[in-house]
């Protein structure tokens, strides 16, 4: 089954609308994290990465797109080791990420695209989940222009996600989760439109 939108392609629009915020001054105090979320773009696909990694396994998915999708997700994850070698959470995502792709068959038909029921390479879905999360920490560091940028995005996904049976195929979890986000979307949307004189 062939995907609207390629994962290079969505990772590209990404890059252009949630551009890096400028350093500052307490920047460095998150090199040190040991845990614990944290404010980067980079992380929060990481951790879409390692959710989606253990739902594709559960599901059964075709290991030789799970491979391709390991492929960049390591790629990923060892660029965030360095930037911050003391999380926890990045080095066991790392590990389990290394230990999948060791099992996989050399020879496992890479072109096989994930069943319908896992929206990895979504979109759609992986833009709405990985800026919705990142947006929130923003507008929290009141960042309020590039919490805009990407909750803007999100309320775009959303709108395409919520049409009538775009979603019949995902885990319930999954389904859930961007309808009981719908309203708070919206309101962040606004008050950040509000804030940004958009």
């Amino acid at each position: 089954m062939k995907r609207p939108i390629t994962r290079l392609l969505a990772l590209f629009v990404l890059a252009v609308i949630s551009a890096k915020a400028p350093a500052g001054l307490y920047d460095d105090e998150s090199k040190d994290a040991t845990s614990g979320d944290l404010n980067n773009q980079d992380y929060w696909w990481a951790k879409y990465d390692a959710m989606m990694l253990e739902l594709a396994i559960k599901q059964h998915q075709p290991e030789g797109r799970i491979s391709v999708e390991l492929g960049s997700s390591i790629r990923r994850l060892n660029d965030l080791e360095k930037q911050f070698p003391k999380h926890e959470g990045i080095k066991k995502w790392k590990q389990r990420a290394q230990e999948v792709e060791k099992k996989i068959n050399p020879d496992a038909n890479r072109s096989e695209y994930f069943n319908p029921n896992c929206p990895w390479e979504e979109s759609n879905f992986a833009q709405a989940w990985v800026n919705y999360h990142h947006g929130k920490m923003q507008y929290d560091a009141k960042d309020y222009e590039h919490a805009f940028g990407l909750f803007q995005n999100v309320k775009q996904n959303f709108t395409i996600l919520l049409k009538p049976d775009r979603m019949k195929e995902y885990p319930e979890d999954l389904r859930k989760w961007v309808e009981d986000h719908r309203e708070e979307v919206d309101k962040i949307y606004s008050e950040l439109k509000e804030k940004t004189h958009h």
